[in-house]
């Protein structure tokens, strides 16, 4: 009786054990050890921090050594370094659970994007003088044996003008919007790598932006341009947008493209559902920016590959030092990648 005793108290301990081991791993799949959205963690930069950062290290060196070519180059390193302490202000804020501050922590990078991405018009000749639109309007025509947004102008009326201008203006929309969707849903993991994919993408295009100034077919192909694509409010607007914001430089590669598809891609891979919505969106995008003669042919591929390479980029440090659950979809996009 006195073994058998033994045995069950035994058993009673092991089992014990393994109740509390399955809730440790729970614990731990809610909050990875290294995960900047648990406020035990010892990380205070996230993804997003860091890339932020390192692109205003960037630009900040940029500015300052070719200071000379750089219009306003000390109200805009004053900018830069104000821009650095409030990152890590809010990565402290987010730490301490700071509950607005916190919040915007996550979220002021969806912010700063048209500040660095106008920025670009006082930056792009800080290395190069003069523009490459020649190379690209070379590659577009050796490609298709036209020029793609003059050829486009022979489908111009005003219902596809109106349609290719409101896809175009919904870009503005997407990250905010998706972003939105998986904060609401509480996929804070989620949320995190598509802000960083995001951030990923679009630094890498305004770092070339510099180093490889284009206009834009706007400027360039202007001449051979004989239809105005006229239409309505749509149409009115978006005209009224680039008359007062547009940037004269930073169009190869397509930010437009670039943020678009790391969406889309983000949509896939985290709600297949608004992956089916987002797809003819993003397409549509695509084909405008050519359509409303913002951009090259080239600047879309181009645009596409820095989003494949930010979604890439941003899984993987949003990833390191806290592999997760091998769940079913992890493995399923494993493979993809």
């Amino acid at each position: 009786m006195e073994d058998r005793g033994l045995k069950i108290e035994r058993r009673g301990s092991k089992l014990a054990s393994e109740v509390e081991d399955r809730g440790s791993k729970s614990a731990s799949n809610i909050y990875p050890r290294s995960s900047t959205l648990d406020p035990r963690s010892s990380i205070i930069l996230n993804a997003a921090d860091r890339l932020t950062l390192a692109y205003l290290v960037f630009s900040t060196t940029l500015i300052f050594v070719c200071r000379r070519n750089v219009p306003q180059w000390a109200t805009l390193m004053a900018i830069h370094l104000g821009l650095i302490v409030m990152i890590v202000s809010l990565a402290y804020a987010r730490k301490r659970s700071v509950p607005v501050l916190g919040l915007l922590s996550h979220w002021y990078p969806t912010l700063i994007f048209l500040f660095f991405f106008e920025e670009v018009g006082l930056t792009v000749h800080a290395i190069f003088p003069g523009w490459f639109d020649e190379y690209l309007i070379k590659a577009d025509y050796a490609a298709f044996g036209v020029h793609p947004t003059v050829w486009l102008e022979g489908f111009s009326n005003y219902w596809l003008n109106e349609y290719m201008q409101l896809a175009y203006t919904s870009y503005f929309l997407l990250t905010i919007g998706l972003g939105a969707y998986l904060w609401v849903s509480g996929r804070r993991e989620d949320f995190a790598v598509f802000i960083a994919s995001t951030c990923a993408a679009y630094y890498l295009c305004y770092v070339i932006f510099v180093l490889f100034p284009i206009e834009s077919p706007h400027h360039t192909l202007r001449h051979l341009q004989r239809v105005e694509l006229a239409g309505g409010p749509f149409t009115a607007f978006i005209n009224l947008i680039e008359k007062h914001g547009r940037v004269h430089g930073g169009a190869f590669p397509s930010a437009h493209v670039a943020g678009s598809v790391v969406a889309l891609i983000s949509a896939w891979r985290f709600t297949r559902r608004a992956g089916y919505w987002l797809t003819p969106l993003v397409l549509s995008v695509c084909v405008a920016t050519v359509y409303g003669r913002y951009h090259y042919v080239m600047d879309v591929f181009a645009g596409i590959l820095m989003a494949v390479i930010g979604c890439r980029l941003g899984k993987k440090l949003c990833s390191s030092g806290h592999p997760s659950t091998p769940t079913r979809r992890n493995v399923v996009w494993r493979l993809v990648d």
